[in-house]
């Protein structure tokens, strides 16, 4: 039993004096070693252009250069395939969380954080995190693989910025034993951000006529770019740019000029349509919508091309209004004198049935008195021949005696 434990401090002596001995010189691009957290970080291949609106990766390499190297201890003093996974369990288990939990500081146990941060330029606009954020346990000679992850939009006010990863380094009981950095310069990605505003969002114009709308257009970008417009119209309406190409600078506006013209219409009784602007650039060649304007067309065309079909046209419409007005006037003047000889006419047969029926009348009170007459004169012979009759009577009873 004393043998054993002579050999194991024999053994962790040496890992001692091995571990101070051993070069730790790691060359590569963009490293950096600071006292405070003792890294050595490395960017893995070069570094991207930041692209607006996507998280772009960064891939990091960190080498600890802190406490003992347990790794090579384990590896290379217990290099025996039984002892090897023996080693590995004493050194990361047994030791640090059973045995030596209460100064496993002194042993190389800490925990790395990752803060990121802006160090040089303006953060607005600008996001970044790192994964994983942090990285446990660790001592001299592990390598940890991290990623940083940068976002930037179009509010971005600096293009070009410097990340500060700030390392630190905690101990085994959570106390922070130093701070380093881990500087990373980025810059975003060449892209056309353009805004656009219209001078006369609403314009009104006649039928087949020409107008002209103003615009302003402001590079809001970081880079000089070449606009080419593309205007879509509703309803027949043509607009183009008057400007084939705008070469603008970052933080430059300028003015453009859109040609509308009209449908080819004689009469339009006053309809909105909308007039859509897109851009093409030379750092995106992708349609960009810009905004849009608003077109009213209403009114009689004052084209003096018009002539020809649309005035004989006209001069037919005029015509046949007026044989229609004329046609409907004597309509209604025949259906007038219609009326009045129709009362005309009854009034003569009222006039004439009045005058029949008063000769009627006198003619029927003439026949009544004639009959009245007649009346009185047969009863008067009826009388008479009755009073004969009576007296013959008389006689004939007086001979009969």
């Amino acid at each position: 039993m004393y043998r054993k434990i002579v050999t194991v401090i024999l053994i962790f002596l040496l890992s001692v004096l091995f571990s101070a001995t051993y070069p730790s010189t790691v060359k590569a691009q963009d490293q950096e070693i600071e006292e405070g957290a003792a890294v050595v970080a490395t960017i893995d291949g070069e570094i991207p252009p930041i692209k607006p609106r996507t998280w772009t990766a960064i891939n990091i390499t960190v080498i600890d250069k802190n406490g003992f190297n347990w790794t090579y201890f384990s590896q290379e003093f217990l290099n025996v395939p039984i002892l090897r996974w023996y080693g590995k369990l004493l050194v990361w288990v047994i030791w640090p969380k059973i045995l030596f939990r209460s100064v496993a500081d002194y042993f190389g146990y800490n925990t790395l954080s990752f803060y990121p941060e802006i160090i040089e330029g303006n953060p607005t606009g600008w996001k970044m995190k790192v994964i994983p954020p942090s990285v446990s346990p660790t001592t001299d000679g592990i390598t940890h693989h991290i990623t940083l992850y940068v976002w930037a939009d179009k509010t971005a006010m600096d293009y070009s910025v410097t990340i500060g990863i700030k390392c630190i380094r905690y101990s085994y009981n959570g106390k922070s034993l130093g701070t380093s950095y881990i500087y990373v310069p980025v810059k975003l990605d060449k892209y056309n951000y353009v805004e656009m505003v219209v001078d006369q969002p609403r314009q009104s114009m006649p039928p087949w006529s020409t107008s002209y709308i103003t615009a302003t257009i402001t590079n809001k970008g970081y880079y000089e770019d070449t606009l080419h417009f593309i205007l879509e119209g509703e309803g027949g309406i043509k607009a183009e740019a008057k400007e084939q190409q705008l070469v603008i600078k970052p933080g430059e506006s300028k003015k453009v000029t859109f040609v509308v013209t009209s449908p080819r219409k004689f009469f339009e009784y006053g309809k909105s349509y909308e007039v859509k602007v897109y851009a093409t650039s030379v750092l995106n060649p992708n349609q960009t919508y810009l905004g849009s304007f608003v077109v009213m067309i209403e009114g009689f065309s004052s084209n003096p091309a018009i002539g020809g079909l649309y005035l004989f046209f006209t001069i037919i419409f005029v015509i046949l209004v007026a044989a229609s007005a004329k046609i409907l006037t004597s309509i209604r003047t025949g259906r007038r004198s219609k009326l009045e000889m129709e009362e005309k006419k009854t009034k003569a047969e009222i006039s004439k049935t009045e005058a029949v029926s008063k000769i009627e009348i006198k003619e029927s009170r003439k026949q009544k008195e004639i009959k009245k007459t007649i009346t009185r004169d047969e009863m008067m012979k009826r009388r008479l021949i009755k009073k004969i009759r009576r007296e013959e009577e008389k006689q004939r009873r007086k001979l009969k005696l």
